[in-house]
């Protein structure tokens, strides 16, 4: 690893760790700085890769052991299936059934109660379900916790806010996602803990990436970035 990527790695793991030990910095600004620094991560690995979204969901799947990344939100699922067609609909709400309307309102529940693997989802399905459910994949995936987890970095990286106000109020070190309560609806909740175990081990790992020049990467912007109008 040449002195840039050192520097590079070097910085990025102090202001993680001056994040990490700071009584000053908690709730939404916390979430900020290490989304931040995951941003800064993916284009790093995955620099030739154009869309913002999947340089987030490959650094989690490439370089996290996050527990949850492969499940899928029954109550996201919920919401995307009157996208799909008919057929899948029903065979995903048969199973859902019991999860969904089972739930009591006004109290947290940790996802392990409500949410599930992509394994478990298809178990049971006939041949002809599956054909179904394996057409629908990309609306399917849009429940999937790594997509979820893009999607609460850029509620809060660019609407400065968490889907649900109340949020900071739960244990800011579950490592559990987590059901919040807000207006008589469930949003899907990850701790900054959560955000905080995923992007050290993305630190560790991305740092043993061979071969990538940190001037390939984040190339200099001229003087004049705006650019002369014509």
């Amino acid at each position: 690893m040449n002195v840039q990527n050192n520097y590079f790695f070097r910085s990025i793991g102090k202001i993680k760790k001056d994040i990490d030990s700071s009584a000053h910095i908690e709730g939404i600004h916390k979430y900020i700085i290490y989304f931040s620094l995951l941003d800064v991560l993916g284009k790093y690995a995955f620099h030739k890769e154009k869309h913002h979204s999947c340089r987030y969901k490959n650094l989690i799947q490439c370089f996290s052991n996050w527990k949850y990344k492969n499940h899928i939100s029954s109550l996201q699922l919920e919401c995307i299936l009157d996208q799909t067609n008919k057929d899948l609909a029903t065979i995903i709400r048969n199973k859902l059934t019991p999860l969904i309307y089972d739930i009591q309102m006004n109290r947290v529940i940790d996802a392990d109660e409500v949410d599930f693997t992509e394994d478990k989802l298809k178990e049971g399905l006939s041949d002809s379900e599956l054909l179904v459910y394996n057409q629908n994949i990309p609306t399917i995936y849009q429940a999937k916790y790594d997509n979820l987890f893009y999607r609460l970095r850029c509620f809060i990286v660019h609407e400065h806010r968490v889907p649900t106000p109340n949020a900071t109020d739960f244990d800011e070190n579950s490592l559990i996602p987590q059901y919040v309560c807000f207006e008589n609806s469930y949003k899907l909740w990850f701790s900054p803990k959560i955000i905080s175990i995923i992007l050290d081990e993305c630190i560790e790992k991305v740092k043993l990436i061979n071969g990538i020049n940190y001037d390939d990467v984040f190339k200099p912007i001229p003087k004049c970035w705006i650019g002369k109008q014509i």
